[in-house]
């Protein structure tokens, strides 16, 4: 079956009606600017919401390699649990907007980051459907899902980082494919951004076996012999190149690299939280609370209001219609891409929100497929659903988005002002120590770092090595730059702190305050070192009171 060149063609772009329903909405000037300045509002609000967002623990790991990473190592110079996409990705923001604060860069970072799934999946979705009605639509169901509102969306991690990627990568793929000859460049893009999502965050690898098993198979009208040339050649190109970063630190340390990225967390991450399970109240260890978990995230508010339209859009597909029914081959793989994101959602143990957003990006992509197998006189009946789930969206986002518009009128009270105004009082405080130039010992490092003061390697990613300690093998500890509780004292004694910071996790903290009441440091008080974790209060020596 001979396709279109544009598969906007096929979406109704020509001699036929299917571009009324959008017309309709869209058809004056008036409306387009009003459609817009809603989105601009939104996407402002988010931004809003996005910086006055409370720190997360999360945070301690993924934002201090953007600091870091000036002068050390990834995983041989510091402990990081993660591909090493997203800390080179923080990185990139920092050097472009350091001045601001190392917080404040990376937020931006992951507004940025918003901005380009919008446009991935907005795009893909109306290039697919030729639906612009259909492309805001689903962008609203995407900003205003109440699981991508909370960690998963708004704290510097790299929860979000690879959908973005992801999106694009699908889109362009799918465009690709629908076409009568697909384009070598564009394939080699969509190659390479889905292996840069697998090296922002290991589970998003799962995007790239259906596009890998679709590129042999699609398009259906050429010859193999073809298909091997035009799109199994660019894809493989693409994602090779854009796996180099993975295969670099790979070949430097496989051993450290797989300890850091996979044996963390089959191993001593599962132990710790198998025996802390109660500091975590809900945590979702076994598969009655990971299928909780899963059903809050895909099959309420914004995302089951998505649903919705995905399954009118399927009741009205299979009204007859001598219309050419196109593009079976991609929805096959989209399905796919759904079912496989959502299958390994449920992998890691525990389970927390921020792991069943993958299959979110599938289904405007999946809904833009569909619409094109709807008749033409049909399409019209798709338009009332979408502007009243439209509204019911604004609805359920508002109580979210509105107070992020509110805070743009106080910058002094995003969370990264407040960071920062923190790490300028501990700065004032180091300079009375009786060892102004010693490290700070805490697990919030983000203080000391936004002052540009130095932190113990072993401490400098938060906590998650910290706490491992007790459940991990000697043989795997040797793989990280980590101290438990009982190395505390010989790396104090070896390199005596400036000052102590704590207040943020008491059992936690126990073995540094002990350390620091037995050794002299008293507390200090000083503003701005309060988060959703405590009240942070320094300890030291002054240097007036020195022996």
């Amino acid at each position: 079956m001979t396709q279109s060149t544009d598969p906007m063609l096929d979406a109704g772009h020509s001699n036929d009606t299917s571009g009324a329903p959008t017309r309709a909405v869209f058809g004056s000037v008036l409306t387009r600017v009003l459609i817009a300045g809603v989105l601009v509002l939104l996407f402002v609000a988010l931004y809003g919401r996005i910086m006055g967002y409370g720190l997360r623990r999360d945070e301690l790991m993924f934002v201090p390699p953007a600091e870091l990473l000036g002068y050390s190592s990834l995983y041989g110079d510091f402990f990081y649990n993660h591909v090493p996409n997203s800390a080179w990705f923080y990185r990139g923001f920092y050097l472009m907007f350091g001045g601001e604060g190392l917080l404040a860069s990376a937020r931006f970072g992951q507004f940025c980051a918003w901005l380009l799934l919008a446009s991935g999946v907005g795009w893909a979705t109306w290039r697919i459907s030729g639906s612009a009605l259909l492309s805001v639509f689903f962008v609203v169901v995407l900003v205003i899902n109440e699981t991508l509102q909370t960690q998963a969306g708004m704290a510097a991690s790299n929860n979000l980082l690879p959908l973005p990627f992801a999106a694009w990568g699908l889109g362009l793929f799918i465009v690709e494919t629908l076409r009568d000859r697909p384009r070598f460049a564009q394939l080699l893009i969509s190659g390479l951004l889905l292996s840069i999502a697998a090296g922002l965050k290991v589970s998003a690898v799962i995007f790239i076996p259906p596009v890998a098993v679709a590129a042999f198979l699609l398009p259906w009208h050429l010859p193999f012999s073809e298909r091997l040339r035009s799109v199994v050649l660019p894809v493989l190109i693409g994602g090779l190149v854009g796996a180099l970063p993975l295969f670099w630190y790979l070949a430097a340390d496989p051993s450290g690299f797989l300890a850091h990225v996979l044996k963390f967390h089959t191993g001593p991450h599962i132990a710790y939280w198998q025996a802390n399970a109660a500091s975590e109240p809900g945590l979702a260890m076994g598969l009655g609370k990971k299928i909780q978990l899963a059903y809050a995230t895909w099959f309420s508010g914004a995302a089951l209001i998505g649903l919705m339209v995905l399954f009118f859009l399927g009741v009205l597909s299979v009204a007859k219609s001598t219309q050419t029914r196109t593009g079976l081959g991609q929805i096959l793989m989209v399905l796919a891409v759904l079912g496989m994101t959502a299958l390994f959602s449920f992998v890691p143990t525990p389970g927390f929100p921020q792991y069943y957003i993958q299959p979110l990006i599938a289904v405007p992509l999946l809904a833009a497929l569909i619409y094109r197998l709807v008749p033409h006189e049909k399409r019209a009946q798709i338009v009332p659903l979408c502007l009243a789930g439209s509204a019911l969206l604004f609805l359920l986002g508002a109580p979210r988005l509105a107070p992020g518009l509110l805070s743009l009128a106080k910058p002094d009270s995003f969370t990264s002002a407040r960071i920062a105004k923190g790490g300028a009082s501990l700065r004032e405080a180091v300079a009375d120590s009786a060892n102004p130039d010693g490290p700070v010992a805490t697990f919030m490092p983000l203080y000391p770092l936004e002052a540009h003061l130095p932190v113990y390697v072993e401490l400098s990613t938060g906590p998650f090595a910290y706490r491992i300690a007790p459940y991990t093998d000697p043989e795997l500890a040797k793989q990280y730059i980590m101290a438990g509780e009982k190395d505390l004292l010989t790396l104090f004694d070896s390199n005596p702190p400036s000052a102590f910071l704590l207040g943020y996790d008491s059992d936690l903290e126990a073995p540094l305050l002990r350390y620091a009441n037995e050794n002299g440091y008293a507390a200090v008080q000083k503003d701005g070192l309060s988060n959703r974790y405590g009240e942070g209060v320094i300890y030291l020596r002054r240097a007036d009171a020195a022996e």
